[in-house]
């Protein structure tokens, strides 16, 4: 021991370094950008301490969102290093004009087919947002909210908990589900009825929006809809009721023709797969994403994001069987 005690006061520093790096080795790390472990349904792991900052050009600061106390944690989207003044807000030009949906259209608005710039330009954003493309969208209509908690237990009330393939729809057992079952029927939980049906993972997303007459919009619908209907800047101040929790639907930041909650109120699942390189090779018309892939894209941010996650080009992405307490959605219809 006295010899032992003698080479740790010589080598002190060395000592420290093996020390380190050995608590280093024993901490569980979750990759930068991916859904890992930590986001598979029914699963829920401690954070390390620490988030690991990357070097590489094209690898981005990733810090996780805290896990549902019962539930899976989403990953953050990177934060961007350089985002230009001239980017940071979306101009709303053209949006004024949105037609109002009638008819089996009600509550939604009409967004006109064309073109747009799709993406971020070189330095701007993240690297799934490369290279800014111009893309050709067809018309659709767009819901001016999300679908709340009372709508889904209409839909729950109508076709059951779970899908065609015995999947929970969403996660009944969260206490961040605002949708609780009394005996055989399914209702929202106080003061729930009008925020977003969350802890919903994407195929009860997907089944509803197809009971109710329409479907998810893709990820270009979706960019397209929000550089036509945001109208506060990204970062806008979001009316809510605590901090804890997403706001009313009717009280989320208001944008053009009446369509809410767009940006930092819920990430809004897509129907798109989600694969970092599809930019490079997206079709110049209605783009729907990859073939297959592993995760599904997400768009818009929460309440609880930071202010990267609030920029109308941004994607991110979650497993499709995940149950998330952030992340929620809305219907397009053709």
């Amino acid at each position: 021991m006295k010899y032992l005690s003698y080479f740790i006061q010589a080598n002190r520093s060395t000592v420290i370094v093996l020390i380190g790096a050995i608590v280093f080795l024993l901490l569980p790390v979750s990759g930068c950008g991916e859904a890992g472990p930590s986001a598979q349904e029914g699963t829920s792991q401690p954070l390390p301490a620490l988030f690991l900052a990357q070097s590489s050009a094209d690898v981005l600061d990733c810090p996780l969102l805290p896990g549902c106390p019962s539930g899976p944690s989403v990953p953050l989207p990177p934060m961007p290093r350089n985002v230009p003044e001239a980017r940071k807000h979306i101009s709303a030009e053209g949006g004024n004009n949105l037609t109002e949906g009638i008819g089996k259209y009600a509550n939604m608005v009409l967004i006109p087919a064309g073109p747009f710039e799709m993406g971020s330009a070189e330095e701007e954003g993240s690297p799934d947002e490369r290279p800014i493309h111009k893309v050709f969208v067809k018309d659709f209509h767009l819901a001016k909210e999300v679908v709340t908690a009372q709508m889904y237990c209409e839909f729950l009330n109508a076709e059951g908990e779970y899908t065609s393939d015995g999947l929970p729809r969403m996660r009944l057992d969260s206490p961040d589900c605002p949708v609780i079952k009394q005996g055989s029927r399914f209702q929202p939980k106080e003061d729930c009825a009008d925020r977003p049906m969350v802890c919903v993972c994407w195929y009860g997303a997907s089944d509803y929006a197809q009971w109710a007459g329409g479907r998810l919009p893709t990820s270009a619908e979706w960019e397209k809809a929000a550089s036509l209907t945001v109208s506060h800047p990204p970062g806008g101040q979001l009316v809510r009721a605590d901090s804890e929790s997403s706001a009313h639907a009717r009280k989320a930041l208001h944008g053009v023709s009446g369509v809410t909650g767009m940006i930092g109120n819920a990430w809004e699942w897509c129907s798109d797969w989600y694969s970092r390189d599809y930019y490079r090779e997206s079709p110049k018309e209605n783009p729907t994403g990859p073939l297959l892939g592993q995760e599904k894209e997400i768009r818009g941010g929460s309440y609880c994001s930071p202010e990267a996650s609030h920029r109308i080009q941004n994607r991110h992405k979650a497993a499709p069987r995940g149950h998330f307490r952030t992340v929620g959605f809305r219907i397009v219809k053709d």
